[in-house]
């Protein structure tokens, strides 16, 4: 391993460990202590109000379509030429996909050399602070400012971790801009179980005077966002249909991002950023109804090139395509489930043969397992597996994705509870399944091989050493084609990344 792999390991492994850093008591951060505490981190590494307006910076908070808005913003603003930052959370296959610089991760050289030096001045400064050092998130994002400041971002796209008026970015104080994507059901044990109160928290964002835009929201929701943008002097709109727009060119309007869902965040960014542009520009700002005939060619391209992996995303190899997206909640596994059904049916088409549906699963014991597989079985898979979010039991270089939050029995035990979930979705629908139709693999290398063994499909020789078991029962369907839907979570989705693609980020 070279010496800056060996320093870059070396830095995962430290910030793994601020993962069981309870840095806050329990309910602390929903006083405000947490934005206390942010805001020191930033002052020791010197990191200033200043240096935040000067990244000129768009704040997105959101149940569903979050990373995606911000993906389009980030593509839209750098195809307009502007230098970008981008923040984003939890990353798939390794921890410097959260910080991107002009569309792409970090390399991990500046990653490591930027890494040591916020840990430097940290540990220089600890002693002067009760809080030591910061938890995991508080770090990345502590990490993330600290080098669109030195790397001099024209704009920095920062997406909002959980909520947003307790969340550590929200110590953003001077926005150019504010966005709040499609808004529902999640994390209830921390913003509430009513669409009211997480509303609340994702308007928390909302600055004086700072424009903001939202999509069409449940009315409860929407009612929450607007009291809280009055209350907040904040000038609030609700973006414009999709099919509203239009292109001045020739070229037809087309999404990098799959999924019709896609276009209710497109929407959101290009709102996001025509008043980014106005902002900067210092031109009158005109009512978003007023730009729908006006996309020009680099909005076109800016939309068309976007790439995210891991959300309606699709990987296609001999006799196997795999559907990778990372819905979590409810209102995702159904815009998933309607994404896979489609595309599945486009690809028998071209094929022009009926294939195998498999559905691979997993989340976690916080979510409703049986709502969203009652969701999913409408796919009607042929087989389906079930896997923990962890790529391999063997000892490899897979740091970024260590989670030593939950032990590996813990999550072992959820899968299980999950096929149980699956098995009575099933049996409610009227046929009972075994075992044998439903798998438990205890990590996703063994579940690929599985899936894979006897076809032409290229596994690297090192992706076939994760797997930790060559004598799995043969898998029942040899030779047709395979349709492999992976949803539940995106962690799930970036174990299944870094076997398939395991140069993701080079």
């Amino acid at each position: 391993m070279a010496v800056c792999d060996t320093q870059y390991e070396e830095a995962v492994k430290l910030i793994n460990e601020m993962q069981c850093n309870h840095m806050l008591p329990p309910g602390k951060k929903y006083e405000g202590l947490g934005l206390t505490l942010m805001r020191q981190f930033l002052r020791r590494v010197s990191v200033t109000q200043d240096d935040l307006r000067s990244m000129r910076i768009v704040h997105v908070a959101g149940t569903k379509g979050k990373g995606s808005t911000c993906a389009f913003v980030e593509s839209l603003l750098r195809h307009h030429g502007i230098h970008t930052g981008f923040f984003s959370s939890p990353h798939l296959v390794e921890v410097r996909e959260r910080v991107r610089l002009n569309g792409k991760p970090i390399s991990r050289q500046m990653f490591t050399n930027y890494f040591w030096e916020v840990y430097e001045l940290l540990d220089k400064s600890k002693d002067l602070y009760d809080v030591k050092f910061p938890s995991y998130f508080y770090f990345l994002t502590t990490l993330a400012l600290y080098i669109f400041k030195h790397e001099k971002v024209s704009a920095a796209v920062v997406e909002v971790g959980i909520g947003g008026t307790y969340d550590c970015t929200n110590v953003i104080d001077h926005p150019v801009v504010c966005g709040v994507t499609s808004l529902g059901i999640d994390h209830t044990n921390l913003l509430g179980n009513t669409v009211g109160s997480i509303a609340w928290h994702k308007a928390g964002i909302f600055k004086a005077g700072v424009p903001a835009f939202t999509v069409q929201q449940p009315e409860d929701g929407l009612d929450v966002l607007m009291q809280v943008a009055q209350q907040q002097s904040t000038p609030l709109q609700v973006v414009p249909d999709w099919d509203n727009y239009v292109s001045k060119s020739a070229s037809t309007l087309r999404l990098g991002l799959s999924g019709d869902y896609q276009k209710l965040n497109a929407s959101l960014a290009i709102q996001l950023v025509h008043c980014w542009i106005s902002h900067v520009s210092s031109k009158s700002l005109p009512h978003s109804t007023e730009m729908l005939n006006s996309l020009n060619q680099t909005y076109v391209n800016g939309l068309a090139q976007c790439h995210w992996n891991g959300r309606a995303q699709i990987l296609k190899y001999n006799y196997i395509t795999f559907y990778l997206d990372g819905a979590h909640t409810m209102r995702s596994i159904e815009c998933a489930s309607k994404w896979f059904s489609k595309q599945a049916a486009e690809e028998e088409k071209d094929l022009k043969k009926p294939c195998i549906k498999l559905l691979a699963f997993n989340i976690t014991k916080k979510r409703d397992a049986y709502g969203m597989l009652s969701i999913l079985h409408e796919n009607k898979f042929d087989q389906s597996i079930f896997v923990p979010n962890i790529t391999t039991l063997l000892q490899s270089s897979f740091n970024d994705q260590t989670n030593l939050t939950v032990p590996v029995e813990n999550r072992l035990v959820q899968v299980f509870a999950n096929r149980d979930s699956w098995k009575k979705v099933c049996a409610n629908e009227g046929h009972m399944i075994t075992n044998a139709q439903a798998p438990v693999f205890p990590c996703i290398a063994d579940a690929v091989l599985w899936v894979s063994k006897d076809r032409d499909f290229k596994l690297s020789e090192t992706s076939k050493e994760l797997s930790m078991e060559d004598s799995w029962p043969a898998f029942p369907y040899q030779t047709e084609h395979l349709q492999i839907l992976v949803t539940g979570s995106l962690h799930l989705v970036g174990g299944f990344l870094r076997i398939l693609k395991p140069n993701l980020n080079d």
